[in-house]
């Protein structure tokens, strides 16, 4: 093998291993640490992709999502003055890519959108009982991605309170869409049901 093909090689690997590549079809996101919103991303195999970091002296609940080498791909943070749960999604630069709202209403079927900065919606997500698993599709109803939480049975029969880690799954249906706001918004959306922190 040729040092140019070696080289070449190498790219390729690393560029499969990115958190937002072309290639990945599922995010698997492991919380640790009572539902504090840090964790780990793998991929469908099982390879770590990526990171959350979750300041824990924070009154927005700040989160910050990074490539596995520490580089910053973008941050969650609560707003404050919200009569219901809502969250931003920026880039590293702090342009708002997207606000989360809840359907304030739907105790059962949980149902949540993100929004642009101009109000207009990007994505629904729409819960199963209890919000154990989500739809996510576009504002024409194209279907972008599922998701689903692996400890349901915990949550419901402890309150959560064993629950060392939240895992969930994310099938990404549509490769050609923002897979950063997909992940961003599934962040959202766990902290908006399922952590109370």
């Amino acid at each position: 093998m040729s040092e140019a093909s070696a080289t070449q090689t190498k790219l390729d690997e690393k560029a499969k291993k990115q958190l937002l590549s072309q290639n990945t079809s599922y995010f698997i996101l492991k919380e640790k640490w009572w539902d504090w919103g840090g964790g780990d991303i793998y991929d469908e195999k099982g390879l770590p992709i990526g990171k959350m970091h979750r300041k824990v002296i924070s009154l927005r609940a700040l989160t910050e999502v990074t490539e596995i080498d520490g580089a910053l791909v973008f941050t969650i943070n609560k707003k404050l003055v919200s009569i219901r749960a809502s969250y931003v999604i920026k880039n590293p630069q702090g342009t708002v890519l997207g606000r989360t709202n809840r359907k304030i209403l739907t105790l059962f079927r949980p149902k949540l959108w993100l929004e642009d900065e101009d109000g207009r919606k990007l994505l629904k997500a729409q819960g199963n009982f209890l919000g154990r698993d989500f739809k996510i599709s576009d504002s024409k109803g194209s279907l972008k991605a599922k998701i689903g939480k692996s400890d349901f049975f915990n949550d419901l029969m402890f309150g959560g309170l064993f629950d060392f880690s939240d895992t969930y799954a994310v099938k990404i249906l549509d490769p050609e869409y923002d897979k950063k706001l997909l992940l961003g918004f599934v962040i959202a959306i766990d902290n908006s049901i399922h952590d109370k922190k």
